[in-house]
């Protein structure tokens, strides 16, 4: 009996101590964090810094340790001690999830099964070579012949890249300039093309189809798409190219309806920010909304474009919201620069070749998106000198100034600005205090009838003239009584509303990882009348009543902004 526990505690205590370290291992997206909560902030305390890296590598040394020493020295004191260092360290991972790594979780389990794969196969290895030869397998014909056949089975399967072609993510047709670009996913590479009306539109790379991707974005003019409502995409396997010929696959097919932005009867469009994988409950809100026009997505769809699916993330909520049938505007987000696919990111969304900022049109609407990238300064800490946004901004000042220039926006009824980053709103951190300020002094030359930001998790209203600009803020005394927050706003003239808010109501805080509902705006414009009514909206279809967070005004549900004058009112 006594000899049977302390197998169950050796048992428990290694396995403990595989799971403790491989899944700190895989919490290396939280690392900073930790460093950060421990009190790291970028100068002094470098302990703090590598201190996760050190625990990191502590965890592994217990681990060889327990696995060496137990083999050495079959010990019921060394059997105890490492499951007590196995359930301390467990505790203090259970901490650090609960703590905030819990909303990365999803990046932290496919690093941690991964990891599982790998020790796996190490330890088959070690299985073959030390432990294989001395058991009766050694001797069997059968498991012999069973293990080569099945290993040269998969190694003919990965030679002839095996697979069945598919669509996987059907399109979105995003808005850039006076184009629309469409994109949708394979399940292999494959070259890809839209049909519009018997002409043909490729997926190129100077002057080539593409042919070895699985992401396709093609490229037509908005004219010919609004002119015939209809559309149809291609995708046809590659399964050997070569110099001089290949062989490709089936040709699949989808035809979608597509509906054209048309203003005789107004406009109406849905906004979301901030949606950090909560896709079924933004996709439930989209689907209570009234009808709309087009979809603006703010950024931040997802906190780590770690993946080809991360990436792909946005297309996946953008296609069930809108079918390929309606236009998609896109603006970066601050969480949409960070990870192995940030970089491709162009490839996946609404972009001016590489850049996140541009212009687009549809029937008497002129829109800006507009790009402010990292949410903190160049030099902070975790960026480890890899941030360059200052003069990426700097452009982007360029840009408004050659738009207020040309005064193309002076065609248009409807003036949309969308920026993930609010550019009225100066948050407690001081960041980017110049270019908002800035690009605030150029939006107040174009007659914006409405920005759409998120970022700051909240349901945000900022009206022209009711605070005093740069001056700090104090809460409305129903949101939170006697407080003031150390931030400001900028001399705006134009409406801005933040849509970025997890949960039911105005003021719940349910956390990015338990949302259940997720907030989005719809606005409905009157462009004879020059009136937009805009309210929020949760998952459960309900009107979400709102208040202005740093004045005493309350909104109640439906908000009437006069594009004339700027003035609100409220039912």
């Amino acid at each position: 009996m006594r000899k049977n526990i302390f197998k169950i505690i050796r048992l428990v205590g290694t396995l403990l101590s595989i799971f403790n370290s491989l899944m700190f291992f895989a919490l290396r997206p939280c690392w900073s964090g930790i460093s950060s909560t421990l009190g790291y902030k970028g100068e002094g305390n470098e302990i703090l810094y590598v201190l996760p890296l050190l625990i990191c590598i502590l965890l592994f040394l217990v681990l060889l340790s327990d696995l060496i020493l137990k083999k050495l020295f079959d010990k019921e004191v060394i059997h105890i001690i490492y499951l007590a260092l196995g359930v301390v360290f467990f505790i203090v991972i259970m901490v650090v999830i609960k703590l905030g790594a819990i909303d990365y979780m999803r990046f932290v389990w496919p690093y941690f099964f991964t990891e599982v794969l790998y020790f796996a196969l190490l330890s088959l290895i070690y299985f073959m070579l030390f432990i294989y030869p001395k058991t009766t397998l050694h001797e069997n014909k059968i498991f012999k012949y069973g293990v080569l056949g099945l290993s040269s089975l998969i190694v003919v399967l990965v030679l002839l890249n095996f697979s069945i072609n598919r669509i996987t993510v059907k399109p979105v047709v995003y808005a850039v300039e006076d184009n629309y670009q469409i994109v949708y996913t394979s399940n292999s590479s494959a070259l890809a093309w839209v049909e519009v009306d018997n002409e043909l539109y490729y997926d190129t790379y100077a002057g080539s189809t593409k042919k070895y991707t699985k992401i396709h974005k093609i490229e037509l003019p908005m004219t010919v798409l609004d002119s015939a409502k209809k559309y149809t995409i291609h995708a046809q396997r590659t399964i050997y190219a070569g110099p001089f010929g290949a062989f490709l696959g089936k040709d699949l097919t989808l035809t979608l309806n597509f509906k054209p932005v048309d203003s005789s009867d107004g406009i109406q469009y849905l906004s979301f920010s901030d949606i950090h994988m909560n896709d079924k409950n933004t996709i439930k809100t989209a689907s209570k909304a009234e009808e709309f026009d087009f979809l603006v997505l703010a950024g931040d769809a997802i906190s780590v474009v770690e993946t080809f699916d991360d990436a792909n993330f946005m297309n996946k909520v953008a296609y069930e919201i809108t079918r390929g049938e309606k236009p998609v505007v896109y603006a970066r987000g601050n969480h949409d620069v960070k990870g192995r696919y940030a970089e491709e990111l162009h490839k996946f969304t609404g972009s001016k070749g590489e850049s996140f900022y541009y212009n687009f049109y549809f029937d008497n609407v002129y829109g800006i998106c507009l790009d402010l990238g990292e949410d903190h300064d160049d030099d902070w800490w975790e960026f480890y000198n890899t941030a360059h946004y200052d003069d990426y901004r700097a452009k982007q000042i360029e840009f408004l100034e050659d738009e207020i220039s040309k005064r193309e926006f002076d065609n248009y009824k409807y003036h949309l600005v969308v920026c993930h980053i609010p550019i009225t709103f100066v948050n407690n951190r001081k960041n980017h205090e110049y270019i908002k300020k800035e690009l605030t002094t150029l939006l107040n030359q174009m007659d914006i009838d409405m920005l759409i930001c998120g970022h700051q998790h909240d349901l945000m209203i900022f009206e022209p003239e009711l605070v005093e600009p740069f001056t700090q803020l104090t809460y409305n005394s129903k949101y939170k009584a006697n407080k003031t927050y150390k931030g400001y706003l900028t001399d705006f003239n134009f409406p801005s509303f933040m849509v970025s808010k997890p949960g039911f109501t105005f003021s719940d805080d349910p956390g990015l990882s338990k949302a259940k509902s997720q907030i989005g705006l719809y606005t409905s414009v009157d462009l004879v009348n020059n009136i937009e009514v805009c309210y929020y909206i949760n998952s459960n279809g309900e009107k979400v009543d709102v208040m202005n967070m740093f004045y005493e005004k309350e909104y109640g549900t439906i908000i009437t902004i006069d594009l004339d004058t700027k003035v609100f009112t409220s039912k």
